[in-house]
């Protein structure tokens, strides 16, 4: 396979034989007749003659020397940029202080005299070969004998020029392929530096790492070192590139690239993996030098400040740290999956921090959870794997149950998942927003068939409140069922309304306008639940279970949950009590006035509701 480089050069040889020149038109013989012809000799007759012939065959721009100095003269003045305006040397053999090899010699020196033809005029009436060979080995066109005729000297004039044309053409076309010759090795050298480099920082890329740490896992084997990868990220790039622009973002990275040079060796790799997210292999450290070089580099950037528009920007960054010896049996690919796990973790521990990878790391055992049961939520949902349960909650005024709460359960492989198990990962994996609308969907068709008052307690998300399709669609349930309002209440956590409170508080208020009731669940988990509790629009507390469990035993609950109740009440507000497991403790919130009782004392949450 021919390179640019042989291409280019297998091209440039190629010019002379592919130079195609038209043939002479009318307009081509006029531009060779305007040509400027210069004629050198010692005797001005001889020179008034040729002029005189060639004007008569229409040649116009013509000088006469009468000597070297006159030539020289001429031939620099004709200059004209990177050029010569002459086209054609006369030069006669009587012009003793100059020969025409000399002349040549001169004007082979420069590129604008090099393609100047030259006619050489003798007074020799004798054929000499041997003079012939001499002047024409010094690119002279033709040699003339005097007495000059007009049948011969002026088409060898025209010759002359026509070959001058042909060769300006070719050296223009010439000069053309070198000019692009040099563009394509300009752009392969850059193609070839982007293949291992970032663009705009001048690091190695990621690709370039891997192979580096093949090679250097390689070595640390065979010469039993160590090593360790930072791996570094800018703590909350995004935001500040989307506040003032792409461009400062850019500026940004390039000087976090000139500060990572700075601290670290001319022997270390510095390398960009992603858009603020930077590699530093460093060689022969140990794991404590490893991380004491990470903290202080983390502290250098502790307040960095970056100046754009007169406002300065404070910055930090999050590191990773990954050392392995000769022990690890590691690849280039786990390496660098470890650093940036270690630089994750650091991030999730509130940023501006170093952490040495550790598989025991609870951040990313999570993190593994999720990654795993992410695609099995994904293929429920798919596949329709999830079920309801219907828990009863109990009317301490009418001593019946009210309602249930539908609670929701996974089915995988025949087994059955609570929903602990994910709908953090949901939440987590942005897939709870589909689980919310599964369920709001199928609840309106499930008491659709149940008998009157029976209600129905429906869960929600936090952020389903900011999806868009949520109100079209229980709009649409409530026509096609014609379900009265009345029978739904919808559920939201506290922490998860506080949250999101103008939009959750927004959502709400619509719903409530069309006929639905809201509880707040988990009350009191939250400091600042009384607060939002004054303007937030829910018909019912659930009072959270970590203070009914051990009510009978904790004066502190029993009286934080008394607390409760009669701010709900005084609010115009009902309570639930969830997570009554027995009759004492069900006996003692009656005593305090609450509403609603939940919990296993109550019943289990069962698979069918009832029919009648």
């Amino acid at each position: 396979m021919l390179t640019i480089k042989d291409k280019s050069k297998e091209h440039l040889n190629d010019v002379p034989l592919n130079q195609q020149l038209e043939p002479l038109a009318g307009s081509n013989v006029e531009q060779l007749l305007d040509s400027k012809i210069v004629i050198a000799g010692a005797q001005a007759a001889d020179l008034e003659f040729m002029k005189t012939m060639l004007q008569i065959s229409g040649f116009s721009n013509l000088l006469c020397c009468y000597n070297s100095d006159d030539v020289m003269e001429c031939l620099r003045h004709g200059i004209l940029g990177e050029i010569c305006d002459i086209d054609l040397l006369v030069i006669d053999s009587n012009l003793t202080d100059v020969s025409v090899h000399d002349l040549r010699i001169i004007m082979d020196e420069f590129d604008e005299w090099r393609l100047i033809p030259i006619i050489s005029l003798t007074q020799e009436s004798q054929w000499d070969h041997a003079q012939l060979i001499t002047d024409l080995g010094h690119s002279v066109t033709s040699l003339f004998y005097h007495p000059l005729t007009a049948e011969s000297f002026p088409p060898a004039v025209m010759t002359a020029l026509a070959v001058k044309r042909e060769r300006d053409a070719a050296y223009q076309h010439r000069i053309h392929l070198e000019d692009e010759l040099a563009k394509l090795k300009v752009m392969e050298a850059r193609l070839q530096f982007l293949v291992g480099h970032d663009d705009l920082t001048g690091l190695l890329n990621r690709r370039q790492l891997e192979s580096v740490l093949d090679l250097k896992l390689t070595q640390i084997r065979n010469f039993h070192t160590s090593a360790a990868l930072f791996y570094v990220d800018v703590d909350r790039f995004k935001v500040l590139n989307d506040a003032i622009g792409h461009q400062a973002g850019d500026a940004l990275l390039v000087q976090l690239s000139d500060e990572l040079r700075s601290f670290f060796s001319v022997k270390d790799t510095l390398v960009r993996i992603g858009s603020d997210e930077f590699a530093i292999l460093v060689e022969n450290v140990d794991s404590e030098q490893a991380v004491d070089t990470a903290d202080k580099l983390c502290e250098q950037f502790d307040g960095y400040v970056f100046e754009h528009h007169s406002h300065n920007y404070h910055l930090s960054v999050s590191i990773g740290v990954k050392f392995f010896n000769h022990t690890d049996t590691l690849t280039s690919g786990d390496v660098l999956a470890h650093a940036n796990q270690a630089c994750f973790t650091a991030k999730i521990r509130g940023r501006n921090c170093v952490n040495l990878y550790s598989p025991q790391d609870t951040e990313m055992i999570t993190l593994r959870h999720n990654v795993e049961w992410a695609p099995r939520i994904r293929a429920a949902l798919q596949l329709q794997n999830f079920i309801l349960v219907y828990q009863p909650i109990h009317s301490v005024e009418t001593g019946k149950v009210s309602h249930y709460e539908c609670l929701i359960r996974m089915k995988v492989d025949n087994a059955i998942y609570y929903p602990d198990d994910f709908i953090p990962v949901a939440e987590t994996m942005g897939l709870i927003h589909q689980i919310d609308l599964w369920v709001v969907n199928h609840a309106f068709d499930l008491i659709a068939s149940i008998p009157e008052p029976i209600a129905l307690t429906i869960n929600l998300s936090g952020n389903i409140f900011l999806d868009r399709n949520l109100y079209p669609l229980i709009e649409r349930k409530l026509e096609e069922t014609a379900v009265d309002p009345k029978r739904i209440i919808f559920e939201i956590t506290e922490t998860a309304a506080i949250s999101n409170y103008e939009k959750t508080k927004e959502m709400v208020i619509k719903l409530k306008a069309l006929g639905f009731s809201f509880a707040l669940d988990d009350f009191g988990a939250g400091f600042n639940a009384y607060n939002y509790l004054k303007q937030f629009p829910v018909d019912i507390l659930k009072i959270d279970g970590s203070f009914i469990t051990n009510l009978l035993n904790d004066s502190v609950d029993q009286l934080l949950v008394k607390s409760m109740v009669d701010i709900a009440h005084d609010l115009g507000k009902k309570t639930v009590a969830e997570y009554v497991e027995d009759e004492s403790t069900m006996a003692m919130l009656m005593g305090y006035g609450v509403d609603y009782i939940q919990g296993y004392y109550i019943g289990m949450p069962q698979d069918q509701l009832p029919t009648s």
